[in-house]
């Protein structure tokens, strides 16, 4: 995306965690860019469209940071914490800012279902680099590299939406990351 699109979508993210999906308008975005109603059209044809570039850059931005912050280490427990972080806790963090967080994951997964099921086989892939150098490992325990990928994935997806709290949330990531460690010790 250039600068311009950017900008947009990161006052976009701004506008839905501020008032939730359903009441921000375009009006609300172009407002918070800075930028005409005209301007933004240019960019983003419709709400839907504008919804997509938000997870993708989400998406593109933890990548981008699970990436640098596991390069710093080779330490499978330390690597894990990282994916945790940035998919679950991040996440979470996120969401009960809002006022509206059910609406914010509703207004997601129905506008932009496809988005999400990208980033989510990026992440598993993401996890699934992380963990190949302990391949041997995981077949040994009985389960294949895709599949301890895919469950560590969907967990922090649904660890983060099912969370009462951050306490909660402590506790299911560390339960988490106790049996991937477990798995492949």
């Amino acid at each position: 995306m250039e600068t311009r699109e950017i900008n947009i979508v990161e006052a976009a993210i701004r506008m839905i965690l501020r008032y939730g999906m359903a009441r921000t308008t375009m009006s609300d975005v172009a407002h918070e860019a800075g930028i005409s109603r005209q301007t933004l059209y240019a960019s983003f044809a419709s709400k839907e469209d504008l919804l997509r570039a938000s997870i993708r850059h989400l998406a593109d931005r933890n990548v981008a940071d699970i990436i640098s912050d596991c390069a710093k280490t080779t330490d499978l427990a330390a690597q894990l914490d990282v994916v945790i972080h940035h998919t679950a806790v991040r996440s979470f963090e996120l969401l009960h800012a809002s006022p509206d967080a059910n609406d914010i994951v509703s207004g997601f997964n129905s506008a932009c279902k496809e988005e999400l099921s990208e980033a989510s086989a990026r992440y598993q892939a993401l996890i699934e680099d992380i963990l190949r150098p302990r391949k041997a490992s995981i077949e040994a325990a009985g389960m294949s590299l895709e599949q301890l990928a895919d469950f560590i994935q969907k967990s922090t997806l649904t660890i983060k939406h099912e969370a009462r709290d951050m306490a909660h949330l402590q506790q299911l990531t560390q339960a988490l990351r106790v049996m991937v460690l477990r798995v492949v010790s």
